[in-house]
């Protein structure tokens, strides 16, 4: 079905909208990466039915971002369900990662879950409810977010998977650690370390156990804390992965300081210092200099703590990170008050002006989530035929809620300004150390083991025997292989330090990569035998990865040889 039955069934407030979206399809996907997911998704939803070629236009877009997987194409076999159910799960996504979007990441979420129960399809189920859990968190509606990790809890446990019980019971703890019901948090890290340590070869036993060191630092039981973070820290020295190795150290230290042990929380914070350094890591370093500076001015050694804090000072302006900066220039305003008054006070204007910023941009984007939330409403595949007055009425009360908020934000933020004049430096939340939470697994650097070996290359005569025949989606491999798909991913991930999206692409364009030197077959030839059903898209990833374009990786080395 074409774009011109498509337009016979918007409403005309949508045709010049699908008209540019019409157009965008015929530019160079990198025109439009990054802008057009949100509108594509939206106009798709307007429609009773899904559109075939905009529904794979759609995960072609999602798949320049890393969101989804390349091998994914719907064809005419394709149930309108099956298609709904996988654009919702994979824009929840973008929206998540991407936008930091949570309203949105919740909606599409919840229309993933509907579809994916409306044919029994669990693993869908189960991510969906993985996504809801996630965005309610940090909208802070940890009754929701509860509710979600636990249905996907029990949809786990029935289905028996190992991997993903783990995940549910680290979100569980995450979110009971977030509510202060520390006995439940304390229960459900360990269910989550437990079975982490029954899995063979886990790359996320680390992450258990730096989760489970938080908890009980949280609840006062420094010496569980310590046990925990020290086999995570032992487990990522083991694996090579020398960021995280900082990051445990000053895990360590953050510990040691909440017993006042200072003499070994400074050794400790010294040592994740220069190994940050070396890293080049930025935002673990401020906040690791922050500490430490901290750690000098409850000790009274304001000259020690005014150099550390000055350089985190430096590095905060070089990285434009204003929240580590606003708290440096705080704990300033009070180490140089005695010594030197005009410049406490240039700090602490500094401190309130970083202040008000900050909370005028959460109010932004409170406004943001408000318009983009009512926006999506008023997009409901099923409006009704006559509701143009409706829908004017409705963008009016948006853009006044907006209005308001930011409004509101403002008043709010010149008012804490107001009040920060008088107030005293407050206690610094050890809690920033939770950026060592999921998500930084795919830092683990490449670990080739024989099993691996042996694994990948299964896996890739596999994956290029198809090539050609058809490209095989990763649930589709995942079940050659005998495994579900999520083991499949971690073992992907595990040994080569990539996702399985990214992994298949650089297969596809080193095979391509080989074609070009090796024949004189055409670009759109070569781009079809590699898995590639658009030339342009597959021109812009060879881009991508090679710096060049295909005609010229194509020219370049017969001059060398020349």
């Amino acid at each position: 079905m074409g774009y011109r039955t498509h337009f016979s069934r918007c409403s005309e407030l949508w045709r010049g909208w699908v008209l540019s979206v019409a157009l965008a399809t015929v530019m160079p996907i990198s025109s439009v990466a990054g802008v057009l997911p949100d509108s594509l998704y939206r106009v798709i939803l307007s429609s009773p039915t899904v559109n075939l070629e905009e529904a794979n236009h759609l995960m072609l877009l999602l798949d320049t971002e890393g969101i989804t997987d390349s091998l994914i194409h719907f064809d005419r076999r394709s149930s309108q369900q099956t298609m709904r159910k996988a654009m919702n799960l994979y824009m929840a996504s973008h929206y998540l990662e991407k936008e930091a979007n949570m309203t949105a990441t919740l909606q599409a979420a919840r229309r993933a879950e509907t579809d994916a129960r409306a044919e029994c399809d669990t693993p869908y189920i189960e991510e969906a409810l993985a996504l809801q859990s996630v965005a309610c968190m940090r909208m802070g509606q940890t009754d929701m977010a509860l509710k979600s990790a636990q249905e996907e809890l029990r949809l786990d446990s029935l289905r028996g998977d190992s991997a993903n019980l783990s995940r549910a019971y680290n979100i569980l703890a995450g979110l009971s650690l977030q509510s202060g019901r520390l006995d439940d948090a304390k229960h459900y890290i360990v269910k989550a370390t437990e079975i982490e340590r029954s899995l063979e070869d886990s790359s996320l036993l680390s992450v258990r156990y730096g989760m489970a060191a938080e908890i009980y630092t949280k609840a006062g039981e420094y010496d569980r804390a310590l046990e925990f973070v020290r086999r995570a820290y032992e487990l990522d020295r083991e694996a090579g992965n020398n960021l995280k190795v900082a990051r445990r150290l000053a895990q360590m230290a953050d510990i040691y300081s909440a017993q006042h042990r200072d003499s070994e929380a400074e050794t400790f914070y010294l040592r994740a210092i220069e190994q940050l350094r070396q890293e080049n890591e930025q935002t673990s370093l401020v906040i690791t200099l922050k500490q430490l500076g901290q750690l000098y001015a409850r000790q009274g050694q304001k000259s020690k703590a005014i150099r550390v804090l000055k350089e985190c000072e430096t590095i905060c302006r070089s990285t434009d990170n204003r929240y580590i900066l606003q708290k440096a220039c705080r704990l300033l305003a009070d180490l140089t008050s005695d010594r030197s008054p005009r410049e406490a006070m240039a700090y602490m204007r500094e401190a309130m002006e970083l202040n008000d910023t900050l909370h005028s941009e959460r109010a932004e984007r409170l406004a943001n989530e408000i318009r983009q939330s009512q926006a999506a409403e008023l997009q409901d595949p099923t409006p009704a035929p006559d509701s143009e007055g409706s829908t004017l009425r409705q963008y009016a009360l948006l853009a006044v809620a907006a209005l308001a908020g930011v409004l509101f934000g403002l008043w709010y933020g010149r008012r804490k300004k107001q009040r920060a004049q008088a107030a005293l430096i407050q206690a610094i939340d050890n809690s920033e150390a939770a950026n060592d939470n999921e998500g930084t697994t795919l830092d683990t650097p490449m670990l080739f083991r024989d099993k691996e070996l042996e694994f990948l290359a299964k896996v890739s005569e596999l994956y290029e025997h198809n090539l050609e025949r058809r490209r095989l989606s990763i649930d589709e491999l995942a079940a050659e292989m005998c495994m579900s798909r999520s083991q499949f991913s971690r073992h992907i991930s595990a040994a080569t330090g990539e996702s399985p999206s990214t992994y298949f692409n650089r297969l596809r364009l080193e095979k391509a990569a080989r074609l070009l030197k090796d024949t004189d077959r055409s670009v759109s030839n070569i781009a079809y035998d590699c898995g590639f059903d658009d030339a342009a898209y597959f021109s812009n990833m060879f881009k991508k990865f090679y710096r060049v374009t295909p005609m010229q990786y194509r020219v370049i080395p017969r001059k060398k040889k020349d």
